[in-house]
């Protein structure tokens, strides 16, 4: 019984664990003029002033870095909130 017990909490810590470590799901500015669309492998869709680039993002603690033909932006990761460059705040919208 204890090691059914010891097992699934190392389970249930470990999911934790993952979930904290992706981004995804859609995050915009206030204004509606930026939008950042993560997939959780690793592709993500800039969508700005309506121009679209399609990129790719990695993670490395609390920074996403993320990668395009144009250059690497590097954004902070707080709560449901990414900062970036300029003072760039995206709000996360969906999942």
């Amino acid at each position: 019984m204890r090691t059914r017990h010891c097992l699934t909490l190392l389970v249930i810590s470990a999911a934790l664990v993952a979930c904290g470590n992706r981004v995804s799901g859609t995050y915009t500015d206030d204004a509606g003029v930026t939008r950042y669309t993560f997939a959780g492998n690793g592709a993500v869709t800039i969508h700005v002033l309506g121009a679209e680039v399609d990129a790719e993002y990695s993670l490395d603690g609390d920074k996403v870095l993320v990668s395009s033909a144009q250059g690497t932006v590097v954004l902070l990761r707080r709560d449901d909130r990414l900062y970036g460059p300029m003072g760039l705040e995206l709000i996360r919208q969906s999942h």
